[in-house]
This record gives C-alpha cells, structure tokens and sequence, in this order.
C-alpha cells in the first residue's frame, strides 16, 4: 500500500466518524473529537479501530490519549503508515 496522504486519511475518519455525527457537524483538522463532535469515548475506540483496519496499523493507546483534534489524528495515522 502506498503512503496515504493528509487528504485520504482525512476523507476516511470523516466516514468514519458518520454514525457518530448525527447532527452532520462541519469537520476540519482543528475539530476536537470530544469536544466539537461531541464523539463519547467508546466511538473514539470504535474510530481507532476502524483506522487500525483500514491501514493495517497499531495505534498505541498512549497516542490516543494524547490526540485531541482531527488534525492529530491524521497526523498519527500518517506517522505510523509511513513506519509500516
């Protein structure tokens, strides 16, 4: 698999994030997912999963605990894509 840009991540945590955005909320990097989209966290897990899944990769939950944004979270997926 080739290295996924900023934009294809992006694309894929806002289809993620659907079922969790019932009031369809304008998503952008600077989000957060906890406060803007009001995402609880048992969708974050669900979120990380599918991002795990979907790129073949491990987020340690020392990560997730640090990523507060949308843009964080691209960039953590981005990161450990490219050490894959």
């Amino acid at each position: 698999m080739s290295q996924p840009t900023h934009d294809e991540i992006f694309d894929k945590i806002c289809e993620l994030l659907i079922p969790y955005n019932p009031k369809n909320k304008a998503i952008s990097d600077q989000s957060g997912i906890m406060t803007d989209l009001e995402v609880d966290s048992t969708a974050v897990f669900d979120l990380i999963m599918g991002l795990e899944d979907h790129y073949d990769i491990s987020i340690p939950m020392e990560m997730v605990s640090d990523i507060k944004t949308v843009g964080e979270l691209v960039s953590a997926v981005k990161q450990l894509t490219s050490e894959a």
